[in-house]
């Protein structure tokens, strides 16, 4: 609520007492007459004519009178205050028109004692922000000087707004101080500063003065920060980090002391469940959970920045109970990010202050959960050391969306709608966060689907969102060929492949971490075309597992460390989801280390070869070129499938599965004639007559394929001796 003339005595009786300091303090002119404004409505203007012509002698009136200059002659048919002015701006007559103003002022406050007027709304929001800043009496007044300016109770001497020591100065004038008082209040390290209660030209905050003048109802804490009283998700629903981290987490917390800071990081991948982590473990913990505003007070660009949410911060941890709270700093990335950061990690300007970081970090004393979407390495050392735990979120799996999904469709009461099979089959085609999920959610129920709608409804509404975030989707690409098969691969290796896929079965039904445990990577090498990647398809779902594909453009990095960090981040991902990793075209990022030039390639192989040996999953490696693998990396692999053209058998197999034909003995000759042929010819050749749509003959296939054997004759997988027919 705004207020009413009849609810600003308080104010008024206040800011007179701020204009009598100011006028006994001011022996100068003044060009605006405003600064008489509100001393000029205490009386009528006969009353002010009479008290100017009783209290100033005739002789000194009649020179006013006469003054040559129109600025300064008196002339009792202006208004009121203009003509306080022009008596206080002639000199000779200044001390009699002070005198005037102090009886009336005295008067006044006489009649209406500021104690009088406490209950008053200004009045206790005053108090609120008195107690809520915890600020002294002299920085108090330096707010309400500053704010009775913004509501014109105050003016200042001249046509303009005042900046720097003239400010002071007239605030100083106005509280009856020194000067050196007023400034060692808007120290940056003091509360006002620290808290951005004002701005560079010593302007009030406007949330400040909103909050003062009523026209919000809401309590000044929450322009800082508010209490989490939402419900939070189980600590159960949490299993791999409350197995990991909870119960070290939970006592770090617990056995801190006021004595001493407690931070916490949360930081990784966006839409992993941070925030909602943290306020279920403050609720575990029994503790009241408060998060700090993201648009914490502050001016223009000013208002959400670092500097107003570390004030907000600091403001938040002198209120509340250290042993009963627990301080939530969501979306910290540009508060973490101190002033030294390189622009180009940030893909901009840098943001924070890494010494206004490091000082809030030592002096807050409320355990303090910071939430972070920025890798580890963008935070600056210093900032980094002072953290007491942290825990990196990386992309949910798809036992924890699931549970999300679960989660939310309880909440949501759509248990009809979407069974356990369904949920589980969402929670594997979209790799979303938490927040996708609940969002596709909240659409689907908008909609009112039929249960057979829902499947359909799902995927509409998840392929723009991916789409938007660039998520690529587990969907048919990855999905063998409708007409793929093992049969007529030529495959060469020690074992059967048909015992090699069972071993494969056999790691993902055994124990983890059994003595001496097996790995299980498989490198499958060959020429371009001959089935490696489609034969990973199928073994995928063969399996009923996820294959996780990753190229080198994937992993590679500008960045030095950047690749070694992506490798680990590959292998961990995977592992977490029971996934198959298969790494397209290995040789690409692990060519042997003897023939590195630089130091950072050598260490990429290095990382490879160290998740290969620790890694506790189904990795596959394909490559075109495995003479220029790393012998280390060779070593590692427990099958090595060799994927070479087609034999005869197989030639003839796929041409008759992929065109839907039989051979006749001599077609089936000519075929066999044909050298280096894959099954990927075959689909190439397809697919160039499909729109065609004139009736094809077996030899036009059979001609089209002699050219793409042609073709491959100048390829560096042309046998070196010269193949006849």
């Amino acid at each position: 609520m705004s207020y009413t003339a009849s609810q600003c005595n308080w104010k008024r009786s206040k800011a007179l007492g701020f204009f009598l300091n100011f006028v006994i303090n001011h022996d100068d002119e003044v060009v605006d007459s405003d600064v008489f404004r509100l001393v000029a409505s205490l009386q009528s203007k006969f009353q002010w004519i009479c008290s100017i012509q009783k209290a100033i002698p005739a002789e000194y009136l009649k020179l006013m009178k006469e003054d040559s200059d129109c600025e300064r002659r008196l002339d009792y048919s202006d208004e009121s205050q203009e003509i306080i002015r022009k008596v206080w701006d002639t000199r000779f007559a200044r001390s009699y028109v002070l005198r005037i103003l102090r009886k009336v002022v005295a008067k006044e406050l006489k009649a209406h004692p500021i104690e009088k007027h406490d209950s008053e709304l200004y009045a206790r929001k005053t108090q609120e922000l008195q107690k809520t800043l915890k600020l002294t009496d002299m920085e108090l007044d330096v707010l309400l000087v500053l704010a009775f300016l913004c509501d014109c109770f105050l003016c200042t001497p001249g046509r303009r707004h005042l900046f720097g020591h003239d400010m002071m100065d007239f605030i100083a004038k106005c509280l009856d101080c020194d000067i050196a008082m007023v400034r060692d209040a808007l120290k940056d390290d003091r509360k006002i500063c620290r808290y951005k209660c004002i701005d560079e030209e010593l302007c009030l905050n406007r949330d400040i003065l909103n909050f003062l003048n009523g026209t919000t109802g809401e309590p000044l804490t929450n322009m800082y920060y508010t209490r989490c009283q939402d419900e939070v998700l189980p600590w159960e629903f949490y299993k791999n980090l409350t197995v990991k981290h909870g119960e070290l987490l939970k006592r770090i917390l617990s056995s801190g002391n006021q004595d001493t800071p407690t931070h916490i990081l949360f930081y990784g991948v966006p839409g992993t469940g941070k925030t909602s982590f943290a306020r279920t473990l403050a609720a575990e913990l029994k503790r009241d959970c408060y998060l700090i505003s993201q648009c914490s007070g502050g001016f223009g660009p000013v208002r959400g920045m670092p500097e107003s949410r570390f004030g907000a911060l600091r403001i938040c941890a002198e209120q509340v109970d250290p042993a009963t709270s627990i301080i939530v700093v969501d979306e910290a990335d540009r508060m973490l990010r101190g002033n030294d950061s390189l622009p180009f990690l940030s893909g901009g300007a840098p943001f924070g202050d890494k010494g206004l970081l490091n000082s809030t970090l030592d002096s807050v004393r409320v355990p303090t959960i910071w939430i972070a979407n920025t890798p580890a390495e963008m935070l600056d050392e210093s900032s980094r050391r002072r953290f007491n735990y942290s825990i990196r979120f990386e992309t949910l799996d798809t036992a924890q969306r699931a549970a999300i999904w679960g989660n939310n469709i309880a909440k949501m009461g759509m248990g009809d709608l979407i069974d356990d099979s369904m949920k589980l089959k969402f929670a594997g085609l979209y790799p979303v966060s938490a927040g996708g999920i609940t969002l596709a959610l909240e659409n689907l129920a908008k909609v009112s689907p039929g249960k057979d709608e829902v499947e359909s409804l799902v995927a509409r509404l998840m392929a723009p969102h991916c789409e938007l975030l660039g998520i690529p989707l587990d969907d048919d690409k990855l999905l063998p060929a409708k007409d793929y098969s093992i049969e007529g691969l030529n495959i060469k290796g020690s074992i059967p492949l048909d015992r090699v896929v069972a071993a494969i079965r056999n790691f993902q039904q055994g124990a983890a971490g059994g003595i001496d445990r097996p790995r299980m990577n498989l490198l499958l090498s060959g020429a371009p075309g001959t089935g490696k990647t489609e034969f990973v398809k199928y073994l995928g779902s063969k399996l009923h597992t996820r294959v996780v594909v990753k190229m080198g453009s994937d992993l590679l990095n500008m960045y030095v460390g950047g690749t070694e960090q992506n490798i680990s981040r590959a292998f961990s991902e995977v592992e977490s989801e029971k996934a198959i990793l298969f790494l397209d075209e290995i040789d690409g990022m692990v060519q042997g280390r003897e023939r590195a030039t630089r130091s950072w390639e050598v260490t990429q192989v290095n990382e490879l070869l160290h998740q290969m040996e620790n890694f506790n999953g189904i990795m596959i490696g394909a490559t075109n070129l495995a003479a220029n693998l790393d012998p280390a990396i060779l070593r590692r692999f427990t099958f090595k499938l060799v994927f070479d053209y087609l034999d005869e058998a197989g030639k003839k197999l796929f041409f008759e599965r992929m065109f839907r034909t039989t051979l006749t003995p001599e077609e089936s000759r000519a075929l066999a004639q044909i050298p280096m042929l894959a099954p990927g010819d075959f689909r190439t050749v397809r697919q160039s007559f499909f729109y065609l749509g004139d009736q094809v003959s077996n030899r036009d296939y059979i001609n089209a394929l002699a050219r793409e054997s042609e073709a491959k004759k100048a390829n560096a997988f042309a046998p070196k001796s010269k193949i006849g027919f």
